[in-house]
């Protein structure tokens, strides 16, 4: 009964449609969608928000912890795309449309029977989990509220739908503007600010820190005091929202800046294009979200973002105001109108500079060039980075010297000291900086658009930052001490990887087992990352700074008993074992599995560790089954087992 009426609320929706200004130009006005679940008509989150390195791209729809619910063409479409992954998507179903358009529904624990069976026809040809194709040779077409496939938890944790709507040209649409809604006359709440010291002579109470206020409650509006700045500073808020009878929390619609009744700066989450969905960590205070203390929005333009969630504004949300007091207003609305009001006042004032520093126009010292290996651990976690000023964290630093070494005749800065929050100019490619007991340290600029390599030649390492690895221009610092070697700031997000290259001693060399690992500040582990070895250099990729290490990984992943069992819904039989490797992880797409002597697809859920049997002519034996699997990880080891399981 639960089923028959969540079926009939699906298609009783079928014909809503909300007419909004921003109703998206490639729907004619007489498109509607399916609402694509008959699993519930709760919306667990929306589009736009804050991911681990992502915007979302879609609405998900809540299944209250279960899978196995139908799953609906919203609309006439063409069977285009598949994909199936143990991470990302999981099983995932793309239907372009008429116009050109595309939706998308993730997360699916399986497919209809008739997309199946094209899958699995290409994937038994080389048995391994991952696939992604473009079907659309095949010509499979579904009409709206026909079943394509059912709801479940595939590379992802918690069972949901994930439904997306894609523009002919790839941008990912807010699904609202399509007429998928639900009820909301809720209004969101603005739970904190956070301001950011921009320019060289900002400060934020006193300081270069990141600065966060949470607000107080006064009636329906919040407010958040008032906060002494001086330079250039930039606002961000967190803000959330929910629906009627909704428990999730969902990300707001629009924000809005307001600066002594002035309008400063607005952005809108109407839609952006897939391959920028990377660049929410700009959108976003990434030092915070790195921190875990949420999704703070940038009321302003970061360097480098050219999404086209904001409108214009004047200097692109940077605040630099006349000393004074100034009253600010937020606004943070929903798709539907609703809103909530924060407010407070800045107060600015001039800025403290530090004693001009003493000129050197001599030509260069080449005796400043050399580095001294005297390392003092995390010397450039004592700064506060820009990519236009470096800023001593908490103590003064005295006889300071700064120097462009970029070319011969370039002046020699001397600061008789610096205290926080005044600051040294970085200007030029490569800068020798000194101070107090610190050896003498290069630090480097990496650009947008330009490729640079960078040699630490007494350690062996070499870096290579490729035209699109930054999102704007930042300085970077390497630093090597007991086999580990740190690449600063790690408070910086980057758009694409860059390459790492090590000389390995003849021992390493001779390890087939070795890759390069990333220590995980939160998890507090090391993270494998995918290496190789050409002749006696470890090549890597990675898109974080941060601290790495050599590490070898000898041992093979443990595997448990299996188990089989069939599933319920369709009466599919399986066969499964858990696998666990702890270091490298498991090479999942290499595991091979038999059940008397069948061979069938491994299909890995990293959440749970376990590895799936997949043959749809699989069927158990009375008596003894033969299981036989062979998991490799990462680095080389394997297991190999036999196991008999009695029927």
């Amino acid at each position: 009964m639960l089923l028959l009426a969540l079926l009939t609320l699906v298609l009783a929706q079928d014909t809503v449609y909300v007419h909004h200004e921003n109703r998206v130009h490639f729907l004619d006005n007489n498109v509607e969608f399916l609402w694509p679940t008959n699993a519930s008509d709760y919306m667990s989150a929306t589009f736009a928000e804050t991911r681990s390195a992502h915007f979302h791209a879609a609405v998900d729809i809540g299944t209250w912890g279960r899978e196995g619910f139908d799953v609906y063409a919203a609309r006439d479409g063409l069977l285009y795309r598949v994909g199936i992954s143990p991470h990302g998507y999981g099983n995932v179903i793309y239907l372009k449309h008429d116009d050109g358009s595309f939706t998308v529904y993730a997360h699916l624990q399986d497919f209809n029977p008739q997309i199946r069976a094209v899958v699995d026809s290409i994937r038994f040809q080389n048995y391994e989990h991952s696939f992604d194709k473009i079907l659309a040779d095949k010509q499979i077409h579904f009409s709206r509220g026909e079943i394509i496939g059912r709801t479940g938890s595939t590379g992802i944790g918690p069972p949901h739908l994930h439904f997306e709507i894609r523009s002919p040209d790839n941008q990912a649409i807010n699904p609202k503007l399509a007429g998928v809604h639900i009820a909301d006359s809720v209004p969101p709440i603005i739970t904190a600010i956070a301001l950011e010291p921009i320019s060289m002579d900002a400060s934020v109470n006193g300081n270069k820190e990141i600065f966060v206020r949470r607000t107080e409650r006064v009636g329906n509006r919040f407010d958040f005091g008032t906060i002494d700045v001086t330079g250039i500073t930039g606002l961000s808020v967190l803000a959330s929202d929910r629906s009627d009878n909704g428990r999730n929390v969902y990300a707001v619609y629009e924000l809005r800046l307001e600066v002594n009744g002035e309008l400063f700066f607005v952005s809108r989450a109407d839609s952006f294009p897939m391959e920028s969905g990377r660049k929410m960590l700009i959108d976003r205070v990434f030092p915070l979200l790195q921190q875990g203390r949420g999704g703070f929005q940038r009321m302003y333009r970061h360097d480098g973002n050219r999404l086209s969630f904001y409108r214009e504004s004047p200097g692109n949300g940077h605040m630099k105001l006349p000393v004074g007091i100034h009253a600010i207003k937020i606004t943070a609305k929903d798709f539907y109108g609703n809103q909530a009001i924060a407010t407070g006042s800045l107060r600015v004032g001039e800025f403290r500079h530090h004693q001009p520093p003493e000129i050197d126009w001599k030509p260069s010292n080449p005796s400043l060039l050399t580095i001294q290996n005297e390392d003092i651990p995390q010397w450039a976690n004592q700064f506060h980075w820009n990519k236009h000023w470096l800023s001593p964290k908490t103590r003064t630093f005295r006889n300071v010297k700064v120097r462009s070494i970029d070319r011969v005749g370039s002046p020699l800065l001397t600061y008789s000291s610096i205290t926080p929050p005044q600051g040294v100019l970085l200007t030029g490619e490569t800068i020798l900086i000194q101070a107090d007991e610190f050896s003498k340290r290069r630090i480097y600029r990496i650009d947008p658009g330009k490729e640079r390599t960078i040699e630490y030649q007494r350690q062996g390492v070499k870096a290579t930052f490729f035209r699109n690895t930054v999102f704007d221009t930042l300085y970077v610092h390497f630093e090597k001490r007991n086999g580990r070697l740190t690449i600063s700031p790690d408070n910086e997000p980057l758009r694409a990887p860059y390459e790492i290259r090590i000389i390995l001693n003849d021992e390493q060399a001779e390890d087939i087992s070795l890759a390069l690992y990333h220590y995980n500040e939160r998890r507090r582990r090391f993270d494998y990352m995918e290496s190789r070895v050409e002749g006696n250099v470890l090549i890597a990729r990675t898109n974080r700074f941060g601290s790495f290490e050599i590490r070898s990984d000898r041992t093979p992943p443990a595997v448990s008993r299996p188990s089989i069992w069939q599933r319920n819904i369709d009466g599919q039989w399986f066969a499964s074992v858990r696998a666990v490797d702890l270091e490298s992880g498991l090479d999942f797409n290499r595991v091979e599995f038999r059940v008397n002597g069948l061979r069938g697809i491994p299909e890995y859920d990293p959440f749970s560790d376990v590895i799936r049997f997949h043959h749809t002519e699989f069927r158990p034996v009375r008596g003894e089954n033969i299981i036989e699997i062979m998991v490799p990880d990462r680095a080389g080891n394997s297991s190999s087992h036999r196991f008999v399981i009695n029927r």
